[in-house]
């Protein structure tokens, strides 16, 4: 891969502002970018940091959560997403997955760079994933590693056949913690992060990307899960799987179970009882 510096991180507004050339993309050569976007000495914008912590619940320590890196950053990510060499549409991908890897939290007023690089572009029952790869980097060492797993529906990639994973049975758990989220959780949410993808923003711009309404971020959805149970001086990294979408407005159960290194998190439609997300945090270090 080829490393391209740039001089500043986009906003996720010009980005959006410019994700409409990308509907109606088709792979027609289904090869993802070799190329890695890198800038160097990002900062936390405290001013953001502390909206982004009163928005999730985090505590106010003098670590940054995980996730408020991965919104600083992403912008990044998603103008890689725009280049003329990317094979799938911005617009109207879901948010399938998280796998992130903390070597060791990040201080309140620590310089890292970031490097984004795309990877593992497959076919999927419902259309073609990949993944989008954040690199937080301070002194050549990797400090976090957070992949995105994204799912841009009805692409067909030539030639490859999905593999179709067979659905498992959701015994909800019993329920320790209750989430009302009203239709404006998403228009909050976007203003707090910048991420004002329109399936997220009302039911009529969902509707036209092909959602049921609007429908709340993920990246919200995981980052109040983890506010309470994030390490703040140790090793440790987390995965979670977006099993259905949370409609919004919605009412979410959810339940927080201790694990010998950890925690586990289920979420589920409180009243259809329908898998909304699976989180696991593991604690990797002493």
């Amino acid at each position: 891969m080829s490393a391209l510096i740039v001089s500043e991180i986009p906003s996720m507004a010009s980005v959006y502002a410019k994700a409409a050339k990308t509907l109606g993309r088709k792979p027609k050569n289904p090869v993802l970018p070799e190329t890695v976007l890198v800038f160097q000495g990002a900062q936390a914008q405290h001013g953001k940091l502390n909206e982004f912590r009163r928005a999730v619940g985090a505590p106010m320590n003098a670590v940054l959560p995980s996730l408020y890196v991965h919104s600083l950053a992403f912008p990044l990510a998603m103008s890689l997403m725009l280049r003329d060499d990317f094979p799938l549409p911005l617009l109207g991908m879901i948010h399938l997955s998280n796998q992130v890897d903390v070597a060791q939290p990040l201080s309140e007023d620590e310089v890292f760079d970031i490097e984004v690089h795309s990877e593992n572009l497959s076919a999927h029952a419902k259309g073609a994933t990949c993944d989008l790869v954040i690199r937080i980097v301070v002194d050549g060492q990797d400090r976090m590693v957070l992949r995105s797993t994204f799912l841009a529906k009805g692409v067909k990639l030539p030639g490859e056949e999905p593999i179709r994973s067979e659905r498992t049975v959701f015994d909800a758990p019993v329920r320790t913690a209750h989430w009302k989220l009203d239709a404006g959780t998403g228009r909050r949410w976007a203003s707090v992060a910048g991420d004002y993808n329109p399936i997220h923003l009302s039911a009529l711009s969902a509707k036209a990307l092909g959602m049921p309404a609007a429908i709340a971020h993920g990246i919200y959805l995981a980052a109040r899960a983890l506010a309470g149970i994030e390490p703040a001086q140790q090793s440790y990294s987390w995965t979670v799987e977006f099993k259905t979408p949370v409609v919004l407005p919605a009412a979410v159960d959810l339940a927080f179970e201790p694990t010998a290194d950890g925690f586990l998190v289920n979420a589920w439609h409180a009243r259809k009882g329908k898998p909304h997300f699976e989180l696991e945090l593991t604690r990797t270090g002493s």
